[in-house]
C-alpha cells in the first residue's frame, strides 16, 4: 500500500464519481489527482466528509492506494492535524 504525506490540495473539479485535487505546495505543486467521491474503503464519517467537498475547497489531505505500480488514489484523511477528535473535520 502507498500512502502520501499530508499535503495541501484544492478541490478543482468534480466529474461523475470523482473529485480532482490539485497539489498547492512543494515540488508537486500543480499536479492533479483524481480520487473517488464514493468508496467502500471510506468509513461512514470519511464518506460523509468527502461527499461534502466542493470545487474551491482547500484542505490538507492524505491519500492512499493499494496498487504500487499504477496507483488508484483515494482519500485516507482530511485535515489530519486538526486535532485528535476531528480527523475528518472540514473547515472553511
Amino acid at each position: 500500500m502507498l500512502k502520501t504525506r499530508p499535503a495541501l490540495y484544492e478541490v478543482v473539479g468534480a466529474q461523475n464519481n470523482h473529485l480532482w485535487l490539485e497539489v498547492l505546495e512543494g515540488d508537486d505543486a500543480g499536479m492533479r489527482i483524481s480520487v473517488p467521491r464514493r468508496s467502500s474503503s471510506y468509513d461512514e464519517e470519511l464518506q460523509k466528509a468527502v461527499l461534502s467537498l466542493d470545487p474551491g475547497d482547500v484542505h490538507t489531505f492524505e491519500l492512499e492506494s493499494e496498487a504500487v505500480q499504477s496507483p488508484n488514489w483515494r482519500i485516507a484523511a482530511i485535515d489530519p492535524d486538526a486535532g485528535p477528535d476531528s480527523e475528518y473535520k472540514l473547515t472553511a
